[in-house]
């Protein structure tokens, strides 16, 4: 009878403890929560500019006055958007010229209005089409592509031509073709990255 009662005095003892223990863990705990907010937006608009224009060709090769309107003027600027990153710009045009050999210069200005560097990674030009043949000037594309950055423009000359081998030009050999021009532009950014670390106390 008095092991049963010691006995339970003991079990007493250790539940109180045991409660005490939780009570003092408790109260010497602490919760650390770290509330935050995360926002990113920038801005994406790249495109021809009405600066885009044809101008004539010199006797000596050189650029000219303003074409007429009558004979070559630029009739579209056209966008595609295909995602928040990356932006296709085609630039139409239709061009008149006199005689096989007979050239104008096209003049195209881009212009990063966004927020966000943009760099050039795809160009495009039709090349010889129904005797009009389209040259552009060297670009640097692709992964390494030239950097447009915002509020600045970027001109682009391309010569066009009668091919002098050719009699007659234009679709249905009306001497009159219209071409596209087509830039492709994606988000210009560098990822950055960093090793996170815990730093024990006292070291």
């Amino acid at each position: 009878m008095k092991r049963s009662k010691k006995r339970n005095h003991a079990i007493i003892v250790l539940i109180v403890l045991l409660i005490a223990l939780a009570i003092g863990y408790a109260t010497f705990q602490t919760v650390l929560t770290v509330n935050g907010t995360a926002t990113g937006s920038f801005t994406w608009d790249v495109h021809f500019t009405k600066d885009t224009k044809f101008y004539e060709v010199t006797d000596a090769g050189a650029k000219g006055d303003p074409v007429a309107s009558t004979r070559a003027s630029v009739t579209g600027f056209n966008t595609d958007s295909t995602t928040e990153q990356k932006q296709t710009q085609t630039l139409t045009a239709t061009v008149t010229l006199d005689y096989p050999g007979d050239a104008v210069i096209l003049e195209a200005v881009i212009l990063n209005n966004g927020t966000q560097p943009a760099k050039l990674t795809g160009f495009t030009v039709p090349g010889t089409q129904n005797g009009l043949v389209v040259s552009n000037p060297t670009i640097t594309s692709g992964a390494n592509g030239e950097v447009l950055n915002p509020g600045k423009t970027c001109t682009v000359q391309f010569l066009v031509k009668w091919d002098p081998s050719v009699a007659k030009i234009g679709e249905n050999a009306s001497g009159t073709q219209t071409f596209d021009i087509v830039f492709t532009y994606s988000q210009e950014t560098t990822e950055k990255s960093f090793t996170t670390d815990h730093i024990h106390p006292n070291t």
